[in-house]
């Protein structure tokens, strides 16, 4: 297992970065870009073909989208979908978010596991918007 003192530094470093996402959404057809902030939530041990490895639990924040990527958040909140329950997104970006954490460790690849994706108080609020003028129409 990891050190909590790993984990804090970890964070202290990552807390004010932004990452950019372009990648998968949906289908394998569909893509999209945006950024994102992360930050590292706990860890725990995790089964997977057959042997136990430690995952770090990941919390997502979305920041920033292009006025395409925005569109689609705002069906994904009108249809009250899930965006955690997206495979295509959770998979390209748990392994964005495995790449960029790689640095900080020895191993090539990180294992992560995505506890939450939700979108900063100002993005929300430009999604929010954005669905409100659709309506109107």
């Amino acid at each position: 297992m990891i050190s909590e003192k790993h984990i804090e530094r970890i964070n202290k470093v990552i807390k004010n970065m932004v990452f950019d996402y372009d990648g998968k959404i949906f289908t394998p057809d569909l893509s999209i870009d945006f950024q994102y902030q992360f930050i590292i939530t706990g860890q725990r041990r995790m089964i997977s073909v057959g042997e136990y490895y430690d995952h770090l639990d990941v919390l997502v924040e979305i920041v920033y989208g292009n006025e395409r990527t925005t569109k689609f958040f705002v069906v994904f909140e009108t249809l009250n979908d899930n965006l955690n329950k997206d495979y295509m997104l959770n998979n390209y970006l748990g392994n964005s978010i495995s790449d960029e954490l790689s640095y900080f460790f020895s191993e090539a690849y990180v294992r992560v596991r995505l506890v939450k994706i939700q979108f900063s108080k100002e993005y929300k609020q430009k999604i929010d918007d954005m669905g409100l003028k659709v309506l109107k129409k």
